[in-house]
């Protein structure tokens, strides 16, 4: 006996034959199963275009990310730091999380004296890439470009952390170190700078001023001679060979010195001045003169050279009574102290001069102005308290000396130094 079941039927064949019911749900999971398969392969594919959209919009980035590098680097070699910042800002918004941008426009900015912008650039590279010691050195070259030696100490100490075997960052902190006043600490990184490379000329010439400053002239001699054998345009080292030879009285070699500065500084006078002077300490007088005169065909109008040429007139005229003398040192002065952008020095010389003449009147009205310029000269109030004197202005002279006073006296010795240069 056949059972009937209600989802069971036969067809008139004998075969199986599913209710209308069941056979559209089996024709709906074949359909199912077909759409599926589209869907499945649209949404492959619109990920793959996706991610192919992607890669070749960050690859543009990084196309365009290093043109603006590139501009940049080319704009500062050219000397264009304006252009140069704004292909550096351009970089640094295409990949703010790039140490690279912060940094090359940091050091734009150092170039340009913006201090601090290229701090906080600096500080954000640092933070962006703790272990990049190129940020470290800049920061230091900063803090040591705006005067902050003390301040440099501590980046340049980051950076050998990172890289201890660096001449050219030990020489940097033996600078910093140095105008800090840490002697002891500049010969030491001097000395490291040189072990590291023997030929580094700057680190001879650092360990040379840093042992005179101790007083250590043997090493000094040695270092600096060895620093002007490797570079002899130095400046710098010629400098301090000059206050070698000075603390040793070494006058031959000390003076030698000064004419080759003099001869290296070609675009101004002072080397010729300091040399006059140097010839005046040495009693040298006429050679002296010799040399400013010099200086001032080479340097026609400057103030430099006719406040050093007046004031070894008028201490010739003091020593000697000369008159003429006084009248050489008016000429010189006079045009210098007409000028309404005269200093205090040029005013004060010029009313010394004016004294020395017996103009009165005239000497009291340069040493009033000459008290009025900043810096003012220190032996301004002196020859004002001198004139207002022979004036008879007995309350004027008291008032001038007791400001005399009071600008030396807190310099201990400056008073006698002021003296000794007139």
């Amino acid at each position: 006996m056949r059972v009937y079941h209600p989802l069971r039927r036969l067809d008139p064949g004998g075969h199986r034959r599913f209710p209308p019911w069941g056979l559209c749900l089996h024709v709906k999971s074949a359909y199912d199963a077909g759409v599926k398969r589209p869907v499945i392969v649209i949404t492959v594919v619109a990920a793959l275009v996706a991610a192919s959209v992607q890669a070749w919009s960050d690859v543009r980035q990084a196309r365009a990310f290093r043109r603006l590098i590139a501009e940049g680097d080319a704009a500062v070699g050219r000397g264009q730091t304006s252009a140069a910042l704004e292909a550096f800002s351009g970089a640094v918004a295409l990949r703010p999380q790039s140490m690279l941008p912060y940094l090359k426009r940091g050091d734009t900015y150092r170039r340009q004296g913006q201090f601090d912008s290229a701090e906080r650039d600096l500080t954000q590279a640092q933070t962006l890439d703790p272990t990049a010691p190129q940020p470290l050195e800049l920061a230091g070259d900063v803090r040591l470009a705006r005067g902050d030696a003390a301040g440099a100490v501590a980046p340049y100490r980051a950076y050998l952390a990172l890289e201890d075997r660096a001449p050219r960052l030990q020489y940097k902190l033996g600078l910093a170190l140095y105008r800090s006043g840490d002697l002891s600490g500049a010969v030491d990184a001097a000395r490291r700078a040189l072990a590291l490379d023997g030929a580094f000329a700057e680190a001879h010439q650092l360990l040379g001023a840093a042992a005179l400053a101790q007083g250590q002239t043997g090493e000094a001699s040695a270092a600096l001679s060895r620093a002007l054998e490797l570079q002899p345009a130095a400046g710098a080292t010629r400098a301090a060979l000059v206050d070698l030879y000075a603390a040793q009285g070494r006058t031959r070699e000390e003076t030698a010195q000064r004419e080759a500065l003099a001869a290296l500084d070609t675009g101004r006078p002072d080397g010729l001045v300091s040399l006059a002077l140097a010839q005046v300490r040495y009693g040298r007088s006429d050679v002296a003169l010799a040399t400013l005169a010099r200086a001032g065909e080479r340097f026609p109008g400057s103030p430099v050279v006719a406040n050093a040429a007046g004031r070894v007139w008028l201490d010739l005229a003091e020593s000697a009574g000369d008159g003429q003398a006084i009248q050489q040192a008016l000429a010189l002065l006079a045009p210098a102290a007409a000028r309404e952008a005269a200093s205090s020095e040029t005013l004060a010389l010029y009313g010394r001069a004016l004294l020395l003449n017996g103009d009165l009147k005239p000497a009291e009205a340069a040493l009033l102005r000459a008290t009025t310029k900043f810096p003012i000269e220190r032996d301004a109030f002196l020859q004002l308290s001198n004139a207002e004197a022979r004036l008879g202005h007995r309350d004027a002279a008291r008032a001038a000396l007791a400001r005399h006073a009071a600008l030396t006296e807190p310099a201990g010795q400056a008073g006698g130094a002021g003296a000794s240069r007139r």
